[in-house]
């Protein structure tokens, strides 16, 4: 058997809230948070990763405010209704699934630049 076949998904990074892999083959990466399993490009979760930076947590915790907050992408199917304890839970994951990107790029620069 082929073994691009056989992987189906890499692992990028996880925490204790969830995951986010990379399939080679579909070019897509697996978003697993807050018991949903969600599928976006790469574009995408840099928008998702753009919203989660621009939410007030300080403003969560105003009596006023309800706890949650509702995150949507235009263009994708699925939504997120998180508090402020899922909100920093996803803030670092895809902050640390940013980082390895990064980390990964600045390697294969490198690398190339040794050979």
């Amino acid at each position: 058997m082929n073994q691009l076949a056989q992987i189906t998904q890499t692992e990028v990074f996880s925490t204790n809230f969830g995951s986010i892999s990379h399939c080679p083959r579909t070019d897509l990466l697996t978003l697993t948070f807050s018991g949903k399993t969600v599928t976006y490009k790469y574009p995408c979760l840099q928008r998702l990763n753009k919203v989660i930076n621009q939410v007030d947590l300080a403003k969560m915790t105003d009596a006023s405010h309800s706890g949650l907050e509702i995150i949507f992408l235009c263009g994708a199917e699925d939504c997120f209704v998180l508090d402020i304890h899922e909100i920093l839970g996803l803030k670092d994951l895809l902050h640390g699934t940013f980082t390895m990107f990064n980390l990964n790029s600045t390697i294969k620069d490198c690398l190339q630049r040794v050979i």
